[in-house]
């Protein structure tokens, strides 16, 4: 189902930004469809890139410099990010009684006792971002066609975190298991971004100066993300 809503939303997205003109908005919506990496892998977690998917929806709103196509660029939207691990392990959470909180890298084959066929193997984090961006727009103040690049840089508050894993049991049903937990990252990220594009279509690129982890698995103090994917601008 969200394969096909994203596909919908992505249809229609790109379909108005053909069109010559769009409905006289202070700002236009743009969807971020991209892959994540990460700068040091812990250990265990390595990513599967091309299943670490990126999606966000961000309103931005053009505020002119000058009259030759220059302008700032806030906007505020929701960003998700999904990591897709390589191998059979998940991110374990635990405290003690004090409250002092350690990240795992646990094996499946430990966590899941009735499972016969170990399947795919996710974590996702879910953010309210803030972007800020200076753009360049080689047709002046139109803005919905010709040359544009930006570049600025995101800040952003997690909401929520999971991990999700799929297997067989032994009786050869399928189960999956999402659980909604605290896995020790840092709550705040900000980083660098940028974008080059045609109209209503663009590449760009998110690089985390944050740390990804405030409490962070073995091996991966000194992680932080990068993303890079297409962009399509609707109204």
């Amino acid at each position: 189902m969200k394969k096909i809503l994203f596909a919908v939303v992505g249809s229609i997205i790109f379909s108005a930004s053909a069109l010559a003109q769009r409905p006289d908005l202070p700002g236009a919506l743009i969807v971020d469809i991209g892959v994540n990496t990460w700068s040091e892998t812990p250990t265990n977690l390595q990513l599967n890139t091309f299943q670490s998917k990126t999606f966000s929806f961000t309103y931005y709103w053009d505020l002119p410099i000058g009259q030759k196509g220059l302008t700032f660029t806030p906007g505020v939207g929701l960003g998700t990010e999904r990591y897709s691990f390589d191998q059979a392990f998940t991110i374990g959470s635990i405290a003690d009684g004090d409250g002092v909180r350690t990240i795992t890298a646990d094996d499946l084959r430990d966590v899941i006792q009735d499972g016969s066929t170990l399947g795919k193997t996710k974590a996702g984090m879910n953010y309210l971002d803030i972007p800020l961006e200076f753009r360049y727009y080689a047709r002046g103040n139109d803005y919905s066609r010709g040359f544009r690049v930006a570049l600025g840089a995101k800040v952003g508050v997690l909401y929520s975190s999971f991990t999700k894993y799929k297997y067989e049991d032994l009786a050869g049903r399928n189960r999956m298991v999402k659980d909604r937990k605290d896995m020790g990252l840092n709550r705040f990220r900000y980083g660098v971004q940028g974008r080059v594009g045609w109209g209503g279509f663009s590449l760009f690129g998110f690089y985390e100066l944050s740390e990804k982890w405030d409490v962070a698995p073995e091996g991966g103090a000194e992680t932080n993300t990068f993303t890079f994917g297409i962009s399509l601008t609707g109204f």
